[in-house]
């Protein structure tokens, strides 16, 4: 075996993971830490006038990752990524120089379909082709750079504001996205064949053949669209996505949370990077834990983790207790897992067979769901003038998807078969 085949498998991970953080992580999450001082800025205000952004974030990135999915084979994905990062750090010093919302929503659109372009369909295209063996530890691993980048990434950026202000921030962003993000975009290959290479855990091209014949077998075993799409089954895992990614949007909320109720933006920060590094252990425990004891028993668990944390971000308010609002931080986090590894568990548990077309669908139309959850939170804590009832919205949220779970859990057996 070349060193060349050694080595490339596991650089996928770094480079995709990386590619994540640094467009699709910073316009996601550290972004929620600009959002204050934009509507300050720009906003009038109001922060449910900036909010509308990831609006049209999500929604330019569904486009861009449609537009991605039907040629990634067929084009140079490091071209492709090259030329994401490039706009993306563009855009990103733009922001700098932006002096009214319409300007920040048009920016929004650009990195959106960037982060379609570079983000993390991307990653689980390249890292679904480079590994047979170990593909579950690879897609981990790729979260955990991600993770780390951001970990990293979010203290930084709040100082940056903090001291400097946000125009600044947006410009040493913009140096970092190429600093990390070229070199990652050139190694980026999209499958190993591009360099006559072979995917981790095949030694022969004829093994290799083997292993996508039998995947061929049992993609063609699914059942119609419209069966699943009427199924009970289907509507519980669509509860299940809908709830808990409007839910999961609260995570870029909480560093504004933090200076509406009076903690201060250096509180805000610091939940953020809580959360951030918290998702280094929660997100292994997770997997460690729903393998061991299968999704159904785990899952439970989890969500009341979910369900926990704005209670005591609520009780944290009630007390004026900022210790407190930290600790909560760390559950905090269990909402942003589940939207991820904990959304496909549950669907493969529920689905069966019929997961490939059950759960893209639900993605699809969670994804509409997820474009309006920021500003909507927004705009009720705009309109109340009160926190506790956007935290306890969330909680409701997470209590609707953990009797999903239940209901799903009792019929499992049944729908898997």
């Amino acid at each position: 075996m070349s060193k060349k085949q050694k080595i490339y498998p596991w650089l996928m991970i770094v480079t995709t993971g990386l590619l994540c953080g640094v467009v699709s992580g910073v316009f996601t999450q550290v972004m929620g830490l600009f959002l204050t001082p934009l509507a300050n800025s720009i906003g009038g205000g109001k922060l449910g006038s900036v909010s509308y952004y990831y609006t049209v974030l999500i929604l330019a990135t569904a486009v861009g990752t449609t537009l991605v999915g039907k040629f990634i084979h067929k084009v140079n994905v490091s071209l492709i990524l090259l030329g994401a990062i490039v706009v993306t750090a563009a855009s990103t010093w733009l922001f700098s120089m932006a002096n009214n919302v319409m300007a920040f929503y048009v920016l929004a659109a650009v990195v959106g379909i960037c982060c379609g372009f570079s983000g993390y369909v991307v990653q689980g295209v390249v890292i679904n082709n480079w590994f047979v063996k170990r593909k579950n530890f690879a897609f981990t691993a790729g979260a955990f750079f991600n993770t780390i980048f951001l970990a990293i990434i979010t203290p930084v950026a709040s100082q940056i504001i903090q001291s400097n202000g946000w125009r600044r921030a947006f410009i040493i962003l913009a140096i970092i996205m190429l600093v990390v993000g070229v070199p990652c975009s050139l190694f980026t290959k999209v499958e190993p064949a591009k360099l006559n290479l072979l995917p981790y855990g095949v030694s022969s091209q004829a093994e290799l053949d083997q292993v996508n014949n039998n995947s061929e077998v049992e993609e063609s075993s699914n059942s119609s669209t419209g069966k699943v799409l009427l199924s009970v089954s289907f509507v519980l895992v669509l509860i299940f996505f809908c709830f808990n990614e409007f839910a999961g949007n609260m995570t870029s909320l909480w560093p504004s949370f933090a200076e509406g109720v009076g903690f201060g933006a250096n509180v805000g920060g610091l939940i953020a990077t809580i959360i951030t590094v918290a998702d280094l252990i929660m997100t292994p425990l997770f997997g460690v834990t729903s393998d061991h004891f299968g999704g159904r028993k785990a899952l439970p668990w989890w969500l009341f983790l979910t369900i926990l944390a704005p209670v005591l971000m609520i009780i944290a308010n009630q007390t004026r207790l900022i210790p407190l609002a930290l600790i909560a931080a760390v559950p905090a986090d269990a909402i942003s897992v589940i939207m991820g590894s904990g959304e496909q568990i549950f669907a493969k548990d529920i689905l069966g067979k019929d997961f490939d077309a059950g759960y893209s669908y639900a993605s699809s139309i969670t994804y509409v769901v997820s474009a309006f959850a920021t500003p909507v939170l927004s705009n009720i804590a705009d309109a109340t003038h009160n926190w506790n009832i956007v935290v306890g919205i969330v909680a409701i949220c997470e209590v609707i998807v953990l009797f999903a779970v239940i209901i799903g859990e009792k019929r499992a057996d049944k729908l898997a078969k």
